[in-house]
């Protein structure tokens, strides 16, 4: 079941709504609304429990990153989509929903997307000491030699050069 599209347009006067194909209805708000919007959905609406938030790196738009907020309503059973859009930084909304912090120290650690207000925005999955932030499509693509038995016994040991890392020791 989802969230009936007429009440959202009446709810977000001015902002994108749309229907994609999983049924799950989606408000897009400019990044300076994201507050508001959210505090909208949770009490007026009554989406008040919130699920996810993960990003999307489209990095050739101008504002690269894509905010995908989820929430459910456990009166009616229906899910809402909101999402915004930046370039590197969001208010944090980790003081109207405290169940965002982790979720937005996630985002930071693996995106780079700074969240204002954040209580205490660090890493939470990588190193302190990692360098960069690992799913920005601008971050080198990397990895490591998976030692196999079979590969060693076949190709003489781990990062042979049939993988294209040289002699390893």
């Amino acid at each position: 079941m989802t969230a009936n599209v007429e009440t959202l347009r009446s709810a977000f006067a001015s902002a994108e709504i749309g229907l994609p194909a999983d049924g799950i209805p989606t408000v897009r708000v400019p990044l300076v609304e994201l507050t508001s919007a959210v505090q909208r959905v949770t009490r007026d609406l009554g989406f008040n429990r919130f699920v996810d938030l993960t990003a999307i790196d489209r990095l050739t738009s101008e504002e690269r990153f894509e905010l995908v907020y989820l929430f459910y309503s456990m009166q009616r059973h229906t899910w809402l989509r909101l999402k915004t859009r930046t370039d590197s930084e969001a208010p944090s909304i980790t003081e109207q929903i405290p169940g965002a912090n982790w979720y937005e120290r996630e985002v930071w650690d693996l995106f780079g997307v700074r969240f204002e207000g954040h209580p205490e925005l660090r890493r939470i999955m990588l190193p302190d000491d990692w360098q960069g932030h690992p799913l920005r499509r601008s971050e080198p693509l990397g990895f490591e030699p998976v030692d196999f038995t079979v590969t060693r016994d076949v190709y003489g040991g781990v990062g042979s050069q049939v993988s294209g890392l040289g002699e390893h020791a």
